[in-house]
């Protein structure tokens, strides 16, 4: 199973993590894209107490954050988790990857 999670606006991070949990938990060798852009990439310019347990570090879960979320979030490639890959356009990735069999899901 190879599932893409959307995240565009930022209140949707809460749901957005706990349906990843809920899926690695149920299908461990699921392939998940975690793909960030606009108002949610601001999460990553400050601290905001938010929860990744089980999603970060699982070698199954891919982050990926778009330049255009970065730069109008003013967020620079320091302040980016090291897990983190910048993709120059995140509509193409998420193009690419459901051209190779990923489902698409955005809360």
């Amino acid at each position: 199973m190879k599932v893409i999670f959307h995240i565009v606006e930022s209140n949707k991070w809460d749901d957005t993590m706990s349906n990843i949990r809920d899926l690695v938990s149920r299908v461990p060798d699921a392939k998940v894209e975690i793909v960030v852009m606009s108002k949610a990439a601001s999460l990553f310019g400050r601290y905001v107490g938010m929860n990744f347990e089980g999603v970060v570090g699982n070698p199954n879960v891919k982050w990926v954050i778009g330049e255009k979320g970065m730069k109008d979030n003013r967020i620079t490639k320091e302040m980016l988790p090291s897990y983190v890959r910048i993709e120059p356009s995140v509509i193409m990735h998420i193009v690419e990857l459901q051209n190779s069999g990923y489902a698409y899901i955005r809360l």
